[in-house]
């Protein structure tokens, strides 16, 4: 925070209330992340999101077509009131199943299998399931498949990047962009990193 004296006020606001993520509709990600995604990247593009909640409704906000996937039935069920109440109607949320028992389980279910055509904004959030020997994750899965299908100048971005860092390894993007920093409603620091195709 000391980079960013001027992230104080909306951190002192944003953090320490009884809002959630969600109450906000803002991401869970870093602030400097949220900002470039809602100032630089053009409402035009097509979103794909693993994981809702806050940021389904800003990803609304911001672009025209947004497909959010849930897996977790409690948690769909309360996105997807406030979705109705936010009358955006360039989101869809979705509920899929989920396989967690080992990564050729979790490459074959319905919440991976979501994405199946091209777009062009991919948010790799949500699950973060690790193998019990920590060989796989399922973020590290999604973002596999992310590059499968993601357009030339297309961009994917991954929240808790510092989690994966194979994640970089594994990327084909011609720049990275990694966004340290503070964000709603966290305590401390998390990095959320974007990678332009």
């Amino acid at each position: 925070m000391a980079n960013r004296p001027f992230d104080l006020p909306f951190y002192l606001k944003n953090s320490l209330g009884s809002q959630s993520p969600l109450d906000l509709q803002l991401p869970w990600w870093s602030l400097s992340s949220i900002r470039y995604v809602e100032k630089k990247i053009p409402d035009s593009l097509k979103v794909f999101e693993w994981g809702s909640g806050g940021s389904t409704l800003f990803l609304g906000k911001n672009f025209h077509s947004v497909k959010s996937i849930e897996h977790d039935t409690k948690w769909f069920e309360e996105v997807n009131l406030k979705v109705s109440q936010s009358r955006l109607a360039s989101i869809q949320l979705r509920l899929a199943e989920i396989n967690l028992a080992n990564q050729e389980a979790f490459e074959n279910c319905a919440y991976l299998k979501a994405l199946d055509h091209e777009v062009d904004f991919v948010v790799v959030d949500g699950e973060d399931h690790f193998g019990p020997d920590s060989t796989w994750s399922a973020r590290t899965s999604c973002f596999q498949k992310a590059q499968k299908f993601i357009s030339k100048g297309g961009i994917i971005l991954v929240d808790d990047s510092w989690r994966y860092p194979e994640i970089r390894n594994l990327s084909k993007a011609k720049n990275i962009e990694i966004h340290e920093g503070i964000g709603p409603c966290r305590a401390g620091v998390t990095s959320t990193d974007l990678h332009f195709y």
